[in-house]
């Protein structure tokens, strides 16, 4: 049994499904051309289940293979899909999850930081967050989590949200991000008396989520060590770093639109 760290850029989906065009899929797929699995074996643990849209950087995958995996092959397959296998461990046990760690990137558009960080301390602690997540419509599943800690810094461009737990339902993130930048735009008369009402296991009412594209899976915390692979690392960075110049040009170029000042000798 061999647990993967796996880290995607949010162009699929990650939960398998019947059109095979997800993570989890390709990265089956990809063991199954590579020998390492079976025709109809599947995943048997996972760090998340992320959504369109949403990138991950330290998500895990277990499956029961015996042989050792070359990362350097798989790599040769998965890239280009924007899947990365960035390390990889023998496992005995299945993983125990200690916390989730996901970040979300806001473009700061003049939100007040500090009010937002006043109410995502009432966030902090055990809490029903069926106003903080997608409906479950089947109710088999229990809206109590944990929410071990907040954390909110900006920069000229952007506000950056760093959110750590135990498990999240869905859409869980994505609304406390949305909720939390409402707050700072001012959004509401008296925000604390807004968020005490989220919170209330009487009350029914909604926020709408931020965009999965803001949003990564940074880490799942576990009892297990990773034996990074240098080669895959290697070609991860190479592309990010590529990806980072080109989305630099593009801010500098909207900037200058935006600036509408002509530069005269």
């Amino acid at each position: 049994m061999y647990i993967f760290k796996i880290a995607y850029d949010g162009r699929y989906s990650f939960q398998s499904q019947p059109h095979r065009n997800t993570v989890c899929d390709k990265i089956t797929d990809t063991l199954l051309e590579c020998g390492y699995l079976k025709e109809g074996e599947i995943p048997i643990s996972y760090g998340g289940r992320t959504d369109l849209g949403v990138s991950a950087l330290g998500n895990y995958i277990v499956y029961n293979i015996t042989e050792k995996p070359v990362l350097s092959r798989i790599y040769s397959k998965l890239h280009k899909h924007g899947i990365w296998i960035l390390g990889f461990n023998e496992l005995k046990e299945l993983p125990d999850v200690k916390y989730r760690h996901y970040r979300y990137i806001l473009p700061n558009t003049g939100q007040d930081i500090e009010l937002m960080k006043k109410a995502s301390e009432k966030l902090i602690g055990t809490h029903s967050f069926h106003n903080l997540s997608k409906r479950d419509k089947t109710k088999n599943r229990s809206p109590i989590r944990t929410i071990y800690n907040i954390k909110i810094a900006k920069n000229e461009y952007f506000i950056t949200i760093e959110i750590f737990g135990k498990s999240f339902l869905w859409n869980m993130v994505r609304k406390i991000v949305r909720l939390l930048s409402n707050v700072g735009l001012s959004k509401y008369k008296e925000f604390e008396k807004f968020i005490d009402d989220l919170l209330d296991r009487d009350v029914r009412m909604g926020v709408q989520p931020a965009s999965a594209e803001g949003l990564i899976l940074v880490d799942v915390k576990t009892n297990t060590e990773f034996k990074i692979d240098e080669y895959t690392v290697k070609k991860f960075d190479q592309y990010f770093k590529k990806s980072l110049n080109n989305h630099s040009m593009n801010m500098g170029l909207s900037k200058t639109m935006l600036s509408k000042n002509q530069v005269s000798l």
